[in-house]
């Protein structure tokens, strides 16, 4: 099971997190990408790897999953994908 946490001091130390960086492109389209948490990227890397939020929060559920990390951090600082908004994940 895949911990999601909001702020990146609530990871567990010494174990693997994957970040998903949630932004907003000039037009309004709330975009989201996933990378390990201490990747540097640029804001053009960003756009090149993003996808619609809430399919790219999905995504990265599931890589967690096949990989095994154990954290998924929500990086939103300007809440534009709030806990209440995501959607959740079906598991067979």
């Amino acid at each position: 099971m895949t911990r999601i946490i909001e702020h990146r001091q609530d990871a567990l130390a010494g174990k693997d997190v994957l970040e998903l960086r949630v932004f907003q492109l000039p037009y309004g389209d709330v975009r989201a990408c996933v990378v390990p948490a201490d990747l540097v990227v640029t804001h053009a890397m960003m756009d090149e790897m993003s996808e619609p939020v809430a399919q790219a929060y999905l995504d990265a559920l599931a890589l967690c999953e096949k990989e095994g990390v154990a954290t998924l951090w929500v990086h939103d600082s300007v809440g534009l994908f709030p806990p209440h908004a995501r959607p959740e994940r079906e598991v067979s």
